[in-house]
């Protein structure tokens, strides 16, 4: 649908630094001549955004940012759960899958494991205050974690790993790039397969550097936005 494709283009725009929140956005004809679509069009997509809170209409007064959607600064190696209550929002987890698999070359090579043994497999949809942001895929070796439970990938895996297993986490090598979601992974973060999304495979390590998990997250851009500060030592 045009108009849904609008709708991400106004969410990047509006969640971008141009836009503060309490600013006036252009008049209805600039940002459908800028997004060449009809009037007609360009309300729909603006009626889905005050639905959402992120806009507001004022009869006569034209129409303001009332809200940006989820953004956050991160300084340092924070969980998905960590990053939104930090940003004072509510995280949850709905588990699709959650079974013993046996290794295969990719994810024993990830775990440092050998093919064949038993890892735990846990397929997530992540939401911030009942917003669908991210799918995530998780393997971790059954043998290092014996008691992983649905329970746990319910919450914070990262809590678990360090708090229960007595775990420390040093750090995470993280690879990024962007793709086209699959229809599966663009319905549940309801989005058109056509959009682009964040495709990130993770790989925490143990203060021996010793992998502790091996996860691909795909992420919903138009809805979780995470700006990093790295220091440079």
């Amino acid at each position: 649908m045009v108009y849904q494709n609008v709708i991400n283009l106004l969410k990047n725009r509006l969640n971008s630094t141009i836009y503060d929140i309490g600013d006036l956005l252009p008049p209805e004809k600039e940002l459908a001549e800028l997004y060449n679509v009809s009037r007609n069009t360009l309300r729909k997509a603006l009626k889905v955004l005050e639905d959402e809170g992120m806009i507001e209409r004022r009869h006569g007064s034209g129409t303001y940012l009332r809200n940006k959607h989820f953004q956050a600064s991160v300084t340092h190696l924070d969980s998905f759960t960590e990053i939104a209550k930090n940003e004072g929002k509510t995280p949850t987890s709905q588990i699709l899958k959650f079974e013993l698999q046996s290794a295969s070359d990719e994810i024993a090579n990830g775990l440092q494991i050998k093919p064949g043994e038993q890892v735990y497999y846990a397929k997530r949809l992540r939401f911030i205050d009942d917003i669908a942001m991210q799918v995530e895929e998780t393997w971790m070796s059954a043998g290092r974690f014996p008691d992983l439970t649905i329970g746990h990938m319910k919450k914070s895996k990262f809590a678990y790993i360090e708090n229960e297993c007595g775990v420390k986490i040093l750090g995470c090598y993280e690879s990024i790039r962007p793709i086209l979601p699959s229809k599966e992974v663009a319905k549940l973060l309801h989005i058109s397969a056509l959009d682009p999304i964040i495709r990130m495979q993770t790989q925490a390590v143990d203060e021996q550097s010793i992998p502790i998990d091996y996860s691909i997250l795909y992420t919903n851009m138009f809805e979780f936005q995470v700006k990093y500060f790295l220091p440079r030592k």
